[in-house]
């Protein structure tokens, strides 16, 4: 099959919703990919904010860009509408508030070019703003998948991906519906590859989406549409679900014991609770 010249190989979809400090920083690390086959689909969920509305009119007037407006749905549905207005054979999701290495289309691209079997080229995640370090990210199968979400949405993806998963599902707006996509991907046999190295970079502020579905109750609710549409899923693997799950609480666990037992940390809490006139065992 000849592809047209005149359609982009890759589609770059970026959600948005008052993201005005950061959209200029996406769109600069887009601009700066060294793969010049692309677009960019810009889809506006209903900003209200002053200084994304100028700066999403400047990003109307960029080479490559289009940026199309609906009322504010949630980011599900405005993937799926960018996905739906985007033309390329390769798909990559990217929030506003995240960016990209400059090498990050031509390392991902290459990987789906030179193997047909894979769908989905993901990399190591550098982790900016309210939290530091890398999130060196996970398998891509169906029992790692049901006990957490190993891969970060901004992952590259054959269209056809999109297509036989049926898209993002709405239904999750604050947060896992790239959790449920990876899912439902894996559970249809798509294959994925994993680049070792930290090609793209998630942000999270103190008020940002991923903190939010952290909330009392929020969580749980997410978790438990999750298994509802995925009960097949769980019930087949559930002695896999379970020990992932109890073997990511215990990595937590530990991480929280060492935390407590640093020598830092235990003379400001003995500081904390002489402050207080609490007795110090």
């Amino acid at each position: 099959m000849i592809r047209d010249p005149a359609t982009p190989r890759v589609s770059v979809i970026i959600p948005v919703y008052n993201a005005g400090s950061d959209l200029g920083r996406a769109l600069d690390s887009v601009s700066a990919q060294t793969v010049p086959d692309l677009e960019v689909v810009v889809v506006d969920d209903g900003s209200t904010d002053a200084r994304t509305l100028k700066l999403l009119e400047k990003a109307a007037r960029r080479p490559r860009v289009t940026v199309h407006r609906t009322e504010n749905r949630g980011p599900a549905a405005a993937r799926n509408e960018a996905v739906r207005r985007s033309r390329g054979s390769y798909v990559v999701p990217l929030d506003a508030d995240d960016y990209l290495a400059p090498t990050f289309l031509a390392e991902t691209v290459a990987v789906l070019d030179a193997e047909p079997e894979i769908g989905i080229a993901y990399t190591w995640i550098g982790l900016v703003g309210g939290h530091r370090g890398t999130w060196r990210t996970g398998g891509f199968s169906v029992p790692e998948l049901l006990c957490r979400c190993t891969v970060h949405v901004t992952a590259l993806y054959r269209r056809e991906v999109w297509v036989d998963v049926g898209g993002y599902d709405p239904r999750f707006v604050e947060s896992c519906e790239d959790w449920d996509f990876w899912l439902a991907a894996a559970a249809r046999g798509w294959q994925a590859r994993r680049i070792p190295k930290v090609l793209a970079y998630y942000q999270r502020r103190g008020r940002s989406r991923g903190v939010r579905a952290r909330e009392r109750g929020v969580s749980a609710r997410l978790m438990r549409t999750l298994v509802a549409k995925h009960r097949t899923l769980y019930e087949q693997h559930l002695e896999d679900a379970m020990a992932g799950l109890f073997e990511e609480y215990s990595v937590v666990s530990h991480s929280l014991e060492r935390l407590y037992n640093h020598p830092a940390v235990s003379v400001g809490l003995r500081l904390r609770a002489l402050l207080r006139g609490e007795g110090v065992a």
